[in-house]
């Protein structure tokens, strides 16, 4: 017998308890997040003169997210996979690529639970589908403002310039689960004082924002199984600066559609 641990949010009262189905896991899970942000952020090259105006008006800066210092192809044709990529830097480029949900804590329960059952052949997916789930025991239920709170730093505190590629879109998400996860032999050791609910100073907000939960210092994975995002994505150019009054220093904001 095989034991993982997921966890819920949904709104109070939805919360299921001992005896449930997987099924009633994820349908509460449904009900507590159904929106999201995707957010990358990419290093602006050291010898560029980055000008939003001008990335956007190329079709470089566009609604896909697509690194936008490098040059549109001139071709539709694929590349020969044959060929190894001529510029490495764009790995170094990117710096950020998540799916943030939004997170509404004083609105927002969270559900413990603890699946167990025979392992079955992992598929790759969810910790959840590895197990064929005999049980499923409720380890925990309280209002997410209740959570202890640690707070994070989640843009770039390194000088220098960066790009911003934010798109809105609506989530489906199945229940999360501990970073590097593994399913275990004996029954999961739970405490709630492991979990954190992580707030950080999204770049110039005057509030802190919610970006997600810890537990025994692991992120929770909350993994996506549909997403659907607004036509539209918003640019930003801002500058960092460690000696600046204003560490954050917006540059230039520019929403863009589709072609």
């Amino acid at each position: 017998m095989a034991h993982a641990l997921v966890f819920v949010l949904a709104p109070e009262g939805d919360l299921p308890g001992d005896g449930a189905a997987w099924e009633d896991l994820l349908a509460a899970q449904r009900l507590g997040i159904r929106s999201g942000i995707a957010l990358r952020m990419f290093r602006v090259p050291a010898e560029t003169s980055v000008n939003l105006d001008d990335l956007v008006s190329a079709g470089q800066a566009n609604v896909s997210g697509a690194d936008p210092f490098v040059p549109l192809r001139p071709s539709p044709c694929p590349e020969d996979p044959s060929v190894p990529p001529a510029d490495p830097a764009p790995a170094r480029r990117l710096i950020c690529d998540a799916v943030v949900p939004h997170l509404e804590p004083r609105a927002l329960w969270l559900g413990a639970y603890e699946l167990s059952g025979p392992e079955r052949p992992p598929s790759g997916g969810h910790p959840a589908e590895a197990l064929a789930i005999a049980l499923v025991r409720c380890l925990d239920q309280f209002s997410l403002k209740e959570a202890d709170n640690e707070t994070c730093w989640f843009y770039p505190t390194e000088n220098g310039d960066y790009l911003c590629w934010e798109n809105q879109r609506a989530l489906e998400l199945p229940p999360g689960y501990p970073a590097d996860a593994c399913l275990q032999e004996g029954p999961v050791p739970y405490q709630r004082s492991d979990l954190q609910l992580l707030w950080s100073l999204m770049a110039d907000d005057q509030a802190l924002t919610c970006v997600g939960l810890t537990y025994q210092k692991r992120r929770i994975e909350w993994p996506v199984a549909a997403s659907d995002p607004e036509p539209f994505a918003t640019w930003t150019a801002f500058q960092v600066d460690a000696m600046a009054d204003d560490t954050y220093r917006e540059m230039a904001n520019i929403t863009v559609f589709p072609a």
